[in-house]
């Protein structure tokens, strides 16, 4: 019980360090990383039910991707032109 505190400190610590790193762009993207594959292992290796509303929560992740991809397209031309 004791050195719990230090195991969850740790990696926060890490995570906070490379994230000042990283540009904010860089860490948006990362960010989509974990629910597209919770969601790509629970379905393919696991075989869970996929009902309706977790498809529904799937297409709203690569909307945000999708939203967050033109976005920076069009900044990009912006920028240049």
């Amino acid at each position: 019980m004791a050195t719990t505190g230090i195991v969850t400190a740790i990696p926060l610590l890490l995570f906070a360090d490379a994230a000042r790193k990283v540009s904010m762009v860089t860490l948006g993207m990362l960010q989509y990383i974990a629910p597209v594959g919770q969601f790509l292992l629970g379905w393919l290796v696991f075989h869970e039910p996929m009902p309706a509303s977790r498809w529904a929560g799937f297409a709203l992740v690569w909307v945000a991707i999708a939203a967050f991809a033109v976005d920076a397209v069009l900044l990009g031309r912006r920028r240049r032109g």
